[in-house]
């Protein structure tokens, strides 16, 4: 009986390769969620020092042309919080979605492992089977040269 060969290897080996590929596009989705959450923690820090400047600055008085420039600029804030939060949101549907793939890939791959696994045991089986069917004969060869005594 010949040597264990998986007739489906290329395609496990294929698999593995995807599976690492897909590995190494989770981590650079997180990274860039990490990122993202990041620049979005500084903008909101950032709205946190606008509004006490705001609070610190302003007198009895109100100067007009100084709220229009705080007000512009807490708006132009807000704009970029929000655009942030979308990418956020964006950055974590990828991670999501790369992350599915990621369980798809691995799901595909233990599969192949399973049916790699159940093939060499029915080859040991196999292997196993003719080596009995061998040692059998080796027995029953040498019974049948034994001189036989007569019976009296």
């Amino acid at each position: 009986m010949g040597k264990f060969r998986f007739r489906l290897e290329k395609v496990m080996t294929a698999k593995q390769c995807i599976e690492d590929r897909k590995k190494q596009d989770l981590a650079v989705a997180e990274r860039t969620l990490e990122r993202e959450e990041r620049a979005l923690s500084d903008l909101h820090d950032l709205e946190e020092e606008c509004r006490r400047a705001m609070l610190r600055e302003r007198t009895g008085r109100i100067d007009i042309a100084w709220e229009e420039v705080h007000r512009a600029r807490f708006d132009r804030l807000m704009r970029d919080i929000c655009r942030q939060i979308e990418a956020v949101e964006h950055s974590r549907r990828r991670v999501t979605r790369e992350r599915d793939e990621l369980v798809e890939c691995s799901k595909e791959r233990r599969t192949l492992e399973k049916l790699k696994e159940r093939n060499f045991v029915e080859h040991m089986r196999e292997w196993l089977r003719s080596e009995q069917k061998e040692t059998d004969e080796i027995g029953r060869d040498s019974y049948l040269r034994k001189p036989k005594k007569e019976l009296c």
